[in-house]
């Protein structure tokens, strides 16, 4: 009984590390690209845009380029669908903004692209964001893809060393990115805002 209790204990503390980790990477990417980003609402071509060639697959098992996701006004997060709060609450808030939005965000998606590749298959990804509502689609591909779509977001991500059962968490930026129609990044939202918080994000732009 103690060595379970113990277990437990161990597991509970890599999963809280984990999660400030979490807050605090995505904390110090938000600061380090909002310094590139214009004061204001300024001009589209003044700030900065993501692009790429890369190819990721959809949850319907569909490989898709970048080329064919951006070009509209969206929100996009990286996350993975073992993770134990930062993703579902952000997937949630970011959903409930949305609908607080109505008709004015009615084009708008979310995207959630995966950084687990290897757990992350399209049908589970599928199944992960279903709850969320239809403007969620999730994301996944081979290694080399997420890692081109990491790159291109500037976005950090990295395998933690697994725990006593085999399972394992995925350190990764927290930051959500609000993408403007030509791709460029109109806002960035930290880990731990509120729906009605990315609701006057969204109304902003």
């Amino acid at each position: 009984m103690k060595v379970e209790a113990g277990r437990g204990q161990r597991k509970a503390g890599v999963r809280w590390l984990w999660l400030l980790s979490a807050m605090v990477v995505g904390s110090i990417v938000a600061i380090g690209l909002r310094a590139f980003l214009p004061s204001g609402t300024g001009a589209s071509m003044e700030r900065p845009r993501i692009s790429g060639d890369f190819s990721l697959v959809a949850m319907d098992g569909e490989s898709v380029a970048w080329s064919q996701l951006g070009g509209r006004r969206q929100l996009v997060f990286f996350g993975f669908s073992h993770c134990p709060e930062v993703c579902p609450t952000t997937l949630l808030n970011a959903s409930r903004a949305l609908a607080l939005r109505g008709t004015a965000e009615s084009d708008t998606r979310i995207l959630f692209i995966s950084v687990d590749p290897g757990r992350d298959t399209p049908q589970r990804l599928r199944d992960y964001v279903a709850p969320f509502g239809p403007a969620v689609r999730g994301f996944t591909g081979d290694a080399a893809g997420v890692a081109a779509a990491a790159r291109a977001f500037n976005v950090y991500y990295e395998q933690m060393a697994p725990m006593d059962d085999g399972s394992y968490m995925v350190e990764h930026t927290a930051t959500m990115f609000l993408l403007g129609p030509d791709d460029e990044i109109l806002d960035l939202i930290p880990y731990g805002a509120s729906a009605a918080e990315i609701a006057d994000v969204l109304a902003r732009h």
